[in-house]
Parts: structure tokens; sequence; C-alpha cells
């Protein structure tokens, strides 16, 4: 029987990834986690594992505490005192930077059990079998993994360094609520009850963009934050209900001075977290362009190979006479054999985009292709595609035949290694349209947000053709994801009003919603601008990691459910008790 008790006598003077060849002769006290064992008869290796890193601790039968030393097993929590000795030199590591040291054991004490564990986080190749259900319900564990406690030391780091920063820059870090009125920012609310309010709600912030506003109007002048942020929307592969962003306001400024802030601020973040000198400016080319040469507002620009328009080719797909013909034109396309049907499918199957064909050419073999024989050589005729080439041709709607293509684009230059690993590449886009089209009601709605401002020479297009009026709006785009946007703000009230009037706000809606908003423009509000980072993309991207559920603690899976704390549930009956109005079924 394992005898209970609530204090360890030996308690660590190192981090077991501390222990270097220097140390050897050094008498040392570790505690950590049993990371795997080696049972050989009369001599016991065990790995002791930490969050600095893992080293290698042996007993041999001698020792007194030999027999509890034969019961321990993995994730075993244990201290360990003992003596570091450099390793022969046929036993050095040299994939472990402690692996020229061991620290031979004089006594161990065993701090806590554990059960034999349900995912093997000791080896990374099971892991990548293990379901993401059993990863998040046991997250607990999967976050002992030295692959995911570097993500997170990493957003660490990365948090740390911007607030150095803009420290030292003038801004001043403030929290604003997260409880606040419901003023939709394009996904709809979280909403709580109020007790103390009988049916009336709060409304978990989507984002600080009215308040860090009013503080602008309060004369703070430079601000940052980071905020947790709060949208309930559909479940989507990598979205997360709640996600963190690093915002900031500035006043007095015109949208290159925060640009030029948001450069340098990166610079400095990517120098002082990886080591990576970055050169800025950044590129900078325009919504328009993006969409031209690209397909979609954020390219991965690592990579080449841009969009064609080739009209020529309606009359050999029978396209319509109104439909835009565009072309992606690649190399290695045939690499992705039976698989090029779907990858290609996956991403041109929205509604606008009339039909798709694809044709490649490989050094050796048969035409990969989703024409007929004679169409397929035809097209490869047509465009002198060479050994080794391939495009996809899709037509319709220009805007859909874009971003269909351009969202394959970014795909295959991951799928296809055309992307450079370990480069980072980023682009401002900039001159967004102020307003598009909702799909569903038709009615205009704001690219961005309704508080961002027009181009000041397109203001008077606002009445007559508002969805030609470009937007003070700008994204930073890296590697092909957007990692921060922001733009320009509205600082007068009469331009705010037309911009909810034209958005079919009611005199009254606007008043109810935003009036204290509107109010406080009228006591002299100044010039400002901002942008909001998506902390866990920006994390992902300089992880390495294709999902930003990696560089979360405790993420929702896809479908926004909890596996481990099994949430959302329900609520406590005593908790509605109190809430008697709120008619739950």
């Amino acid at each position: 029987m394992w005898k209970l008790t609530l204090k360890w006598s030996l308690k660590r003077t190192h981090g077991c990834g501390e222990l270097r060849k220097n140390h050897a002769g050094q008498e040392v006290i570790l505690n950590g986690w049993i990371h795997s064992i080696r049972k050989h008869g009369r001599i016991i290796f065990l790995l002791l594992r930490d969050r600095s890193g893992i080293v290698q601790a042996v007993i041999t039968a001698k020792n007194p505490h030999f027999k509890k030393a034969q019961e321990l097993d993995r994730e075993f929590v244990i201290g360990v005192k003992g003596l570091v000795k450099e390793r022969p030199p046929r036993q050095v590591n040299p994939e472990m930077p402690t692996g020229e040291v061991e620290v031979e054991i004089k006594e161990l004490e065993v701090i806590s059990r554990a059960k034999p564990i349900p995912i093997p986080i000791w080896d990374e190749e099971l892991m990548k079998t293990t379901s993401e259900a059993n990863r998040l319900t046991y997250r607990y564990l999967d976050l002992r993994r030295e692959r995911m406690q570097r993500n997170l030391v990493l957003r660490a780091k990365v948090a740390k360094a911007l607030r150095e920063f803009y420290d030292s820059k003038g801004f001043i870090e403030i929290e604003t609520p997260y409880l606040a009125r419901s003023t939709p920012e394009g996904a709809r609310d979280f909403l709580v009850p109020s007790r103390l309010y009988p049916r009336k709600f709060y409304a978990l912030t989507q984002s600080p963009q009215i308040f860090k506003q009013l503080l602008m109007i309060a004369g703070f002048e430079r601000y940052y934050q980071l905020a947790r942020c709060f949208r309930d929307e559909d479940p989507r592969a990598d979205r997360q209900p709640e996600f963190t962003q690093f915002d900031m306001e500035m006043s007095f400024v015109k949208r290159d001075d925060v640009l030029e802030i948001v450069e340098e601020s990166m610079k400095y973040v990517f120098k002082e977290v990886l080591g990576q000198d970055l050169l800025i400016p950044f590129p900078r080319i325009s919504y328009f362009e993006a969409i031209e040469r690209f397909g979609i507002d954020k390219p991965d620009i690592r990579f080449g190979y841009e969009l064609q328009t080739v009209n020529e080719l309606r009359t050999l797909f029978n396209a319509g006479k109104d439909s835009v013909v565009r072309m992606l034109k690649i190399k290695g396309l045939h690499k992705l054999g039976e698989n090029l049907r779907k990858i290609v499918e996956s991403s041109l199957t929205t509604e606008g985009v009339e039909g798709v064909a694809y044709a490649a050419l490989p050094e050796e073999g048969n035409i990969l292709s989703n024409l007929p024989d004679d169409l397929a050589k035809e097209l490869i005729s047509t465009l002198e595609l060479e050994k080794g080439e391939g495009a996809v041709v899709a037509w319709g709607k220009y805007l859909e035949v874009s971003e269909g293509l351009g969202t394959l684009r970014n795909l295959l230059g991951r799928i296809l290694g055309l992307a450079e690993k370990g480069k980072y590449a980023f682009l401002w886009v900039i001159d967004f349209p102020l307003f598009e089209v909702d799909k569903e009601t038709g009615r205009i709605v704001p690219r961005h947000h309704p508080f961002t401002s027009p181009k000041p020479e397109d203001i008077d297009l606002l009445d007559a053709e508002p969805l030609k009026v470009r937007a003070q709006a700008y994204d930073l785009v890296l590697n092909g994801y957007e990692v921060a946007g922001g733009s320009i703000r509205i600082h007068e009230r009469d331009l705010q009003e037309k911009m909810f009037k034209l958005l079919g706000l009611s005199r009254e809606d606007m008043l109810d919603r935003y009036g204290f908003f509107l109010e406080a423009l009228d006591y002299g509000a100044p010039p400002h601008g901002g942008i909001a980072f998506g902390l866990d993309r920006l994390v992902a991207i300089m992880a390495g990691e294709e999902s930003i559920r990696e560089v979360i603690a405790f993420p929702k899976n896809k479908e926004m459910f909890d596996p481990l704390t099994k949430s959302p549930s329900h609520a406590p009956p005593e908790y509605l008790q109190d809430l008697k109005w709120l008619k739950i079924e």
C-alpha cells in the first residue's frame, strides 16, 4: 500500500532539462514526471521530465530505494536526489540537450501515483493516430507533451514581446468590459441573462471596438489590450467561440501611421521570439489587385503562380457570354493523383462557379483530367502545358471564380510544398470595399464593421453608388492567413449616423443601440484608427501549426463543444430559480 502524504521532502534544486556536463559531480534534487522507464534486472533507467526538459536517471539494486523504484510506472510524479555523472562516450544521446549526463539516484520519493494514461503522450508518432476527441477529453495530459508545452511557451513569449513593444511606444494597457450591451458586429452575440434586471441580457463582447474608440474620445491616445472575444458562430473547422485579440488603437493618425507601427511591432516580435529578421516595410496591394492576381484577399506570397483570365476558352467549355474564365497554372499538379478531383472540388463548389475543368500532364503516364480525352488534350494544347505542369480552369461570376481558385492556390501551396517552410511573408491588403451585399438578404452590409471610415475621395458616392465606396481599411496577411485587420474609424457623428442609415437602421434603432456612442462623438472625437491581431492564428503560424487549437490551452472542438468539461451543459436548477421569467423547456 502507498502511504498517503501531503508533504514531500525532496524539493528540487534544478530543472530536469537544465543539467549539462558542467554539473557533473554536483548533487542535485529533481522533481518531475516519469516519461519512460526501462527495467533491466538489477538496474532501472528513468527518463524524468518537467517543463524544462528530460534527463536520464539511474538506480541500481544496491540502492535501498530500489524496491520502491520497481513499483514505479509512467507519469508517476517523483522526487530524486542524486549525483550528476558524465555518460561514457558510447552512451551519449545527441538528440537530448541533457544527453551527455545522467543522474545516479541516491534517494527516491514518490510524490503522486498515476493510473495507466489513456493517450500515448510519450510517442509523437502514436499521437498522430490519436483522435482529437481523446486529446481534448484528456487535454491536461495532452498538454504534458513537449510540442504542446513549446507552443504555449511560444504564445506567452509573443504576448510578452507585444506588450514590451507597445509599452515602449507610449501605449497604455487598459481592460474593457466583457459584459456589455448587444451591439452586433457581424456575428451573433452570446447572451447572458441578468438576475437583477428581469428580462434583460448582457452580451459577451465580440470585440472591444466601441470601448476602444471611447478611450480615444476619453483622451488616452494610445491603447492596447490582450482581449478575449466571443462570437456565437456556426461551427467551422478552425474557429473558436472564444478567442484572443491583441487590440490597439491610436489617436491623431492616418492609415500609414498605423501600418508603420504595426510593421515595427512585427519586426520586434519575430526577432525577440524566433530570432528572425523581417524586412520592412511590408508590400502593399489593393483588395482589387489581390483578387485579380491571387483570387482572394489573403494570398500566400511565398510562391508565385498567379491567376490568369482566359476568356478565349469560353467556346471550349460552352461558357455563357457573361461568364469570366479564369485559370490557375501550376507545376506538380499530377502528384496529387486520384486526390486531385476531391481537392479541386473542395475549393470550387460555391454558387456562382458554373464549371470547373482541370488537366495535369505528368512527366510519364496518362493525363489526369476530369474532361474527356479529346477535350483534355485540346486544353493542354491551348494552354501550352509542358510535362509536369497542370491547370485548373473555372468559369462563372468573376468574384466567386476568383475566390475559389485563390483558395485552391493557397491549399496547393501547402500540399505541394511550394511555400518555403520557415519563411514568413507578410502582405498588407488595403482599400477594401466599404460595403458588400449579403447573399441571403440582398441587403448591403459593412465589409468590416460599421465604424470604418470611407476614403475621403469616395464620400460623394455613399448615396448614389455605395458599393463603389472604398474603405480606409487594411488587413495584414501572413503566409496565406489574415492575422490582423483594422481601419481608420469614423470620428464625426453625422457620418456615423449616415453609415447606420445606409445599413438600414431606423433612427429609433440607431439611438437605442448606439445612442451612447453617437453622443460621445458630439464631445470632441479625435481622428483615430487601430488594428486587432488574431493572437491564436499569429502564434499558430509562428509555431508551424495548421490549427489554432494547437496553441490554445483548452480549446473547443470543431463542433464548439468542450469534451473535457462537457460544456455547454445544463444550468443548475437553483440558478434557474432566480430567472423564472426565462422559460426553458
